[in-house]
Formats: C-alpha cells, sequence, structure tokens
C-alpha cells in the first residue's frame, strides 16, 4: 500500500467515525441534536395538521380536539376538557360554514422553546402561516406542550394588526401576551 492510498483510507475511516458518532452518543442513545431535531419535526407535524383541520371548510372538530390539551378544549370549564365535549362544542362553532374546497396551503417555522406565562405552561412555540388561494394570508402563533407523551396545542394567537405586520417572528410576544 502506498503511503496515498494509506491517506486515503485513513481518511475515509476518520469519516465514517464522524458519521456514526453524529447520531448517538457514546451509550448509543440519540444525541441531543438529533432529538432536539426530532422534537421538532414532531411539533410542526402536530402544529400543520392542527391548523389544517382548523382552516379547511368545514373544519374538522375531531381531528382538532384530538390534538388540542385538554385545558386549551373550548369545553374545559363544563366538562374538564373532554374529547366528546370538545367536538359538540366546536360542531356548533362550525355549523354555519360553507364548504370551500379551494387550495390551502399551511406552513409552519419558528419553532422555538417558550416560557411559561399566565395559565399556560412552558413548552414550544411556532408560527403557522396560511392562505387559501385567492385569499388573504394568515398568521398565528400556537403554544405546544407535552400531555399523555404527545405534542398537543395549549394555545393559539393571532398574529394580525399593523403591530405585527413586519414582525418575521412574533410567536414568543403573543404567546407571552395572549389570553
Amino acid at each position: 500500500m502506498t503511503a496515498r492510498h494509506a491517506l486515503t483510507a485513513a481518511a475515509a475511516a476518520a469519516a465514517l467515525l464522524t458519521l456514526s458518532a453524529c447520531g448517538s452518543s457514546d451509550d448509543g442513545k440519540p444525541s441531543g441534536q438529533d432529538t432536539a431535531q426530532q422534537e421538532t419535526k414532531q411539533v410542526k407535524a402536530t402544529a400543520q395538521s392542527y391548523v389544517t383541520a382548523w382552516m379547511s371548510r368545514p373544519s374538522q372538530p375531531e381531528k382538532m380536539c384530538d390534538l388540542e390539551t385538554k385545558a386549551a378544549r373550548p369545553n374545559y370549564s363544563k366538562d374538564g376538557g373532554s374529547l366528546k365535549g370538545c367536538v359538540t362544542t366546536y360542531t356548533g362553532y362550525f355549523a354555519d360554514q360553507k364548504p370551500d374546497d379551494t387550495a390551502l396551503t399551511v406552513s409552519i417555522d419558528h419553532v422555538q422553546d417558550i416560557d411559561a406565562s399566565g395559565a399556560h405552561p412552558a413548552g414550544k412555540g411556532a408560527l403557522a402561516t396560511g392562505e387559501r388561494a385567492g385569499g388573504e394570508p394568515f398568521r398565528y402563533a400556537l403554544r405546544l406542550v407535552k400531555e399523555a407523551g404527545a405534542w398537543r396545542i395549549a394555545q393559539s394567537e393571532e398574529a394580525d394588526g399593523e403591530k405585527y405586520t413586519h414582525t418575521a417572528d412574533p410567536v414568543a410576544d403573543l404567546l407571552a401576551n395572549g389570553s
């Protein structure tokens, strides 16, 4: 083996060691970076599903309720946020919706850690931006927390008005100052 081949083999071995170390710690568990990336993917998927269910026409109360924390459900003060009561409440709220098959696009970004505020626990914040074809775009800041081992929506605040028109990332401010 020539010196050049030996250096190439050594470089390849070092690259493989580096790549294998990226995905796990010394004990074989996922690294902190992998865990954070997985958590971000889960938060985005939950937020995407929730906003799509909410903004679809007709809205999908069953899916919305399943993705909310019990305390965030509109029937929390009546029956402790039961799934059945939530679906009934949202079905009433959306009774006058007219079906609309116009294309809806929703994107989720600005995922970040959010401190507890008011009645809301600490968790993750995300910005949902959506638009129905031919309509005005909309933005909502969402607070997500872990409940029963899954990410659930605990708070949503609309990013409307002049204050947030030119603010790319209003998530922390909206969730800290919202209801």
